[in-house]
C-alpha cells in the first residue's frame, strides 16, 4: 500500500449538499465512506494498434484479470453525483485466472474492510 499524507480531520469538510425534496422540503445528505472498485478482463481490457491493426484482449492472454479496489473517506464539495474530495482509507489489487475468482477476491476484501470500519464507527 503507498504512504500516504498525513490527514487533519479537523480540517475536513463532509461531503454533503442541500436538494430540494418536494413541498418545500430539504434533504442535507451525502457521502460517508465509499468502495471504488475497477476490473480489466484477460487481455488487460484495452484495444492496441500494432503494425496498422487494431488488437483486442485475446491478442494478449498472457494478461491475467485482475481488479483494483479502494475504500474511501468523502470529502469537501459534492460534485452532481454526490461525489467530492477522497481520503484512500485502504487499498488492494487482484489478480487470478478467471473474473469469477477475481470477483470472489475482491468481494471477500471489501466484506472484510467493511466490517472493520463498521466496528469503528459503530458502539
Amino acid at each position: 500500500m503507498k504512504e500516504r499524507e498525513p490527514v487533519f480531520p479537523e480540517v475536513l469538510l463532509p461531503c454533503v449538499r442541500w436538494t430540494d425534496d418536494c413541498q418545500g422540503k430539504k434533504d442535507y445528505d451525502g457521502r460517508l465512506v465509499s468502495i471504488s472498485t475497477r476490473y480489466w478482463p484477460r487481455g488487460g481490457g484495452f484495444w492496441v494498434l500494432r503494425d496498422g491493426e487494431f488488437q483486442d484482449n485475446d491478442a494478449r492472454p498472457e494478461i491475467r484479470p485482475k481488479a483494483s479496489a479502494s475504500i474511501v473517506l468523502n470529502h469537501g464539495e459534492p460534485d452532481k453525483y454526490g461525489y467530492g474530495n477522497y481520503i484512500v482509507i485502504a487499498e488492494q489489487d487482484f489478480e487470478a485466472d478467471t473474473e469469477a475468482e477475481v470477483k470472489a477476491l475482491v468481494e471477500a476484501w471489501v466484506a472484510e474492510q467493511f466490517r472493520a470500519i463498521a466496528r469503528k464507527i459503530l458502539p
